[in-house]
């Protein structure tokens, strides 16, 4: 029996290391650096990270918006309540509700708003910054989020971040209907290209099916 102990021991012992190799590699792989230091930044340099943030950012707006914030009255700390439920004085208390879990949103989106802001500024001095240190950011976006519910609605975030974020998305929604154009554009070309070296290695006639993609693609993105 003894030999038998040790050797499931053994085992266990060998599968939980590997178990915990494996998980720290991919830690590594998520949240470490994607290239040397002294390796120059690319343009994808921390790009996947920052993705992972957002949508890591937009789980936490989610759970305060429907979870902490309609119940945050049900705390028993008088000062956590009054500064979710600041600005939001109604006679409808499912009002209050809905407006202490929009202030919820304003806090995760104001947290990733000095993130992106602090470290952008970090990049434009130090190009590298982008693909850096990432589980410490990682964890400082965490300390911003819990941060923020400790602040009082009034005033940073209705009415001051209020107006900045409406501000802001008109200015995001220009650029992102450029950034959509300008796509459109070289995806049109790109086919017209592909089309007409359709026509001259394999004959004519032969580009007609990328021109038929084209049409297609715009009747499906339209309907």
């Amino acid at each position: 029996m003894g030999i038998i102990s040790g050797t499931l021991s053994a085992i266990i012992s060998g599968v939980t290391f590997c178990f915990c190799s494996a998980s720290a590699s991919l830690c590594s792989a998520w949240c470490g650096n994607d290239k040397p230091s002294t390796s120059p930044p690319s343009a994808k340099s921390g790009r996947m990270r920052s993705v992972v943030l957002l949508g890591f950012s937009i789980i936490v707006a989610l759970s305060f918006q429907y979870g902490l914030g309609p119940n945050v009255s049900q705390l028993q700390w008088s000062y956590f309540i009054d500064a979710w439920t600041q600005s939001c004085e109604n006679d409808n208390p499912e009002l209050v509700k809905v407006c202490s879990g929009n202030a919820g949103v304003y806090r995760a989106s104001s947290a990733a708003f000095f993130f992106f802001v602090i470290f952008g500024l970090a990049a434009l001095c130090k190009p590298t910054a982008n693909r850096d240190a990432w589980p410490a950011k990682y964890a400082l976006y965490c300390l911003l989020c819990a941060g923020t519910c400790f602040i009082p609605n009034d005033p940073i975030f209705m009415p001051i971040y209020l107006w900045v974020a409406r501000i802001g998305s008109v200015f995001f929604v220009l650029l992102q209907q450029i950034i959509l154009v300008d796509v459109a554009y070289n995806w049109n070309e790109s086919w017209i290209e592909k089309a007409d070296k359709a026509e001259i290695d394999e004959g004519t006639g032969k580009g007609k099916k990328w021109l038929g993609a084209i049409l297609f693609s715009c009747f499906v993105l339209y309907a």
